[in-house]
């Protein structure tokens, strides 16, 4: 098929350069351009990015999808920006969730193995010797041949070392849905890159490696163990939520990470030969047909098409090349182990560890996770592309969970939590931060984590019953329409508008597995943001209020929370002990103390204080009464549109017309661009373009309970202070005024470290006069 032309708009790093956005971008009309894409994917499929209104990124971008004779999905990426050519591979059902229940993490051994095997290159005289000598019945055990001197002596160069020698970087990711192998590097090493990254994925490749360098398996499980966290408190939490799923016919219950235990040393007892498990992995899961391979690099799109003829080859050529339906899966039941005992709920104490980065004695961890069923569907099964209704996912519900949990101002949890001494003063420390240790369509873990002062600490029932009020407060009052869509517009404000660069390989490839690839909202599709569905969408933003509702509905439940404490020895033995809660005096070696298998941290179940809730309601009656403070549901912030205007193009008159002046696009959706004369930059159509007036005012409109607002301009020559006119105070009124503003300029082709450095010392400077000024 012929190759569409592309008209390229404005850079959006060069736009917002000349511009100012104050109090967020928004304005009279927010009408998202719809690009027409076909809803049936084609063998060469053109998706161009248009001229269109909403420019987030930089786009100067050419998208084609592909979909290759053995099935696998192509997304090619022309980016004339792009520093280095980078290339990604995601496979679904790959992951840490298919792993046989006789071994746990042969996925994640399995992506070792494919970027370690040959690369289809021809056996040295040496492997063929080491070949001979070996003794099968020893290979995973036999110490002398377990190490990579063969590997090095036989003078094989596999992908990893090519790749190193042209200064590009490689690695890869096993996921409990999927896996991912990514590299990068200059561009000129595209083409024979991409020759050898698709030999990785040859069933030949995988077989030469698996039954002709057998030495390799166990110096992998020695990779794959080492990658094993036994020390970050991040990492204890995370296994200790393990051990509480008894169910093992659950996935999540199994050490998907793998282990030396779990990959050689149990095997190795129970004679199991992990060598045709991995022969087996690869042929029933690494399937084309379920593979996404994105390519973004500086050459036209029809060149990259002619790069990755190789892949027409790679993995399973299994004969049902239909997509398998992987989006409604089936999960067994959790049967969470929450610690409940005779005497009521639990909740553990895990002992933090000294050697974690952010390791602080005065500072402990409150976490509290509830297992959730968010299933991500398509509107056909085994249909590639992306939905007609924007798919929904645990990150867009935390996204606006947080803004309700973990919001601040009079009447939010913070507000109360802080106000009796149990979080950290100030900074971030002491705010809720939602998050999903584990996601993957009908199945994710929401994980709530709060910081506590060793106050904090020792009432810490009463902290916990304080998050619970806090969710009961929110489903008081039934949550509304325009309070979504405010939260998303909100998130694309910050993630999408404002975006610094386009997504990278990685990132649309791991998209492409869940949100589909064109049709409406998937990727390679300008003006969608994945992650979030636009606040202009009301039949999504009713969607996200029902799930939002339905997670809340879960949280509230205190039988339904898995609870556990990361605290330091001082908080322990010093701070344990406050008005309900009772002291721990036994000593973290003794009984009744337990051991974390895969971590080795210690931690304590205790019962939860039957006081927590009423002291917590008592202190709340006071200050309710005495400070005419009480827990309130969010409200709708006037300063947060619900609708955006598109950013317009600004043109600064040259000189030679005598004098400064600047001009506007009135109309976002025009297409007119002034053209080059003789005597400079000329308007071609005066009744698009608009003259920018400094004195312009920011004006509010309240009609109908939504705002309004008119873009303000800041020309890059002007010099002066210009006042800033703010509309009435939001009903929390410790915010004052909500503005945004980007200082975005072009970066160079290379930075220096001492430049990176002078940038980052320069970004966290600015943050800390921002806070301050939020303090003040």
């Amino acid at each position: 098929s012929g190759q569409a032309s592309v008209p390229i708009h404005v850079s959006r790093r060069k736009f917002v350069h000349y511009t100012s956005l104050i109090a967020g971008l928004s304005g009279f009309s927010a009408v998202t351009p719809q690009v027409n894409a076909s809803e049936n994917v084609e063998k060469r499929n053109i998706i161009a990015v248009p001229l269109s209104p909403i420019a987030p990124f930089s786009t100067t971008r050419t998208y084609r999808t592909i979909i290759l004779a053995n099935g696998l999905q192509v997304v090619l990426v022309k980016d004339s920006q792009a520093h280095r050519s980078s290339v990604a591979l995601t496979i679904e059902g790959a992951g840490q969730f298919s792993d046989p229940e006789e071994l746990p993490g042969l996925a994640h051994l399995m992506e070792h193995i494919v970027l370690s095997s040959n690369s289809g290159g021809k056996a040295k005289a040496m492997q063929r010797k080491a070949r001979r000598i070996w003794n099968d019945d020893k290979y995973m055990t036999d110490s002398k041949y377990s190490n990579e001197k063969i590997d090095n002596a036989a003078g094989e160069e596999d992908f990893e070392d090519w790749l190193a020698d042209n200064e590009g970087d490689s690695n890869g990711f096993t996921a409990p849905g999927f896996v991912c192998f990514h590299f990068n590097g200059p561009h000129e090493i595209l083409p024979e890159g991409l020759e050898r990254f698709s030999r990785l994925f040859t069933i030949d490749a995988i077989e030469t490696t698996v039954k002709e360098y057998p030495y390799k398996i166990p110096r992998e499980i020695k990779r794959v163990d080492s990658e094993l966290d036994r020390a970050s408190d991040q990492s204890r939490a995370f296994y200790w939520l393990k051990s509480r799923f008894t169910n093992l016919q659950h996935p999540f219950s199994r050490l998907g990470a793998g282990s030396r235990e779990t990959l050689q040393v149990n095997p190795s007892k129970e004679g199991i030969d992990v060598r045709p498990f991995l022969l087996k992995f690869f042929r029933k899961h690494y399937v084309a047909s379920k593979a996404t391979l994105v390519v973004i690099g500086k050459e036209e799109v029809r060149t990259l098409d002619r790069w990755i003829s190789s892949f027409s080859n790679v993995m399973s050529q299994s004969t049902n090349s239909a997509r398998v339906c992987t989006e409604q899966p089936s999960f067994p039941e959790a049967i969470v182990n929450k610690g409940r005992s005779t005497k009521g709920a639990t909740q553990a104490i895990i002992l933090r560890s000294k050697e974690d980065a952010q390791y602080d004695e005065d500072i402990q961890t409150l976490c509290m996770e509830w297992p959730l069923s968010l299933t991500y569907t398509r509107d056909r099964c085994d249909s590639r592309q992306a939905p007609t209704q924007h798919v929904i996912t645990a990150p867009a519900v935390g996204f606006v969970l947080s803004q309700m949990i973990a919001r601040r101002g009079p009447g939010s949890l913070r507000y109360f939590l802080d106000k009796f001494g149990w979080i950290p003063k100030g900074g971030t420390r002491g705010l809720p931060r939602i998050s999903f240790p584990v996601d993957v369509s009908g199945f994710q873990v929401i994980r709530v984590e709060i910081g506590l002062t060793n106050e904090g600490f020792a009432n810490r029932s009463a902290a916990i019953a304080a998050v619970f009020e806090s969710i009961r407060t929110i489903l008081s009052t039934p949550l509304q329409r325009d309070l979504m869509k405010q939260y998303l517009a909100a998130a694309w404000l910050h993630g999408y508008f404002f975006a610094p660069r386009a997504p990278d390989a990685i990132s649309l490839a791991v998209d492409a597995q869940r949100y589909g690839i064109g049709g409406n909202g998937g990727i390679a599709v300008q003006g969608n943001w994945h992650l979030m569905p636009s606040p202009s969408d009301d039949k999504c933003a009713d969607k996200m209020k029902e799930i939002i509702t339905d997670t809340l509905k879960i949280m509230s439940d205190e039988e339904a929370a898995i609870i556990s404490l990361r605290a330091s020895s001082k908080a322990i033995f010093q701070f344990s002990g406050g008005l309900i809660d009772q002291k721990i005096s036994t000593s973290p070696l003794l009984k009744p103390w337990r051991v974390e298998r895969v971590t080795n941290a210690r931690y304590l179940l205790e019962n939860r204080a039957y006081g927590g809730s009423s002291y917590f309601k008592s202190l709340y009656w006071f200050s309710g009464t005495f400070d005419g403070e009480k827990m309130t549901p969010p409200y709708l912030n006037p300063l947060i549109p619900t609708v955006f205007r598109a950013p317009r193009p600004v043109l600064e008159r040259q000189t030679a017309w005598g004098g400064r002046r600047y001009f506007y696009l009135e109309d976002a959706n025009a297409s007119e661009i002034p053209q080059k004369s003789i005597v400079g930059l000329k308007l071609t159509n005066q009744n698009i373009w608009s003259e920018l007036q400094l004195s312009q005012t920011l004006e509010v409109d309240y009609k109908d309970s939504r705002i309004l607002w008119r873009l303000w301009q800041i020309p890059p020559s002007y010099v002066g202070l210009i006042g800033l006119p703010l509309p009435m105070r939001p009903p929390e009124s410790t915010i004052e005024c909500a503005f945004v503003v980007q200082l975005i300029s072009e970066l160079p082709s290379q930075l220096t470290s001492n430049q990176i450095a002078l940038a980052n010392l320069w970004l966290l400077s600015f943050d800390d006069e921002i806070l301050d000024l939020v303090g003040q």
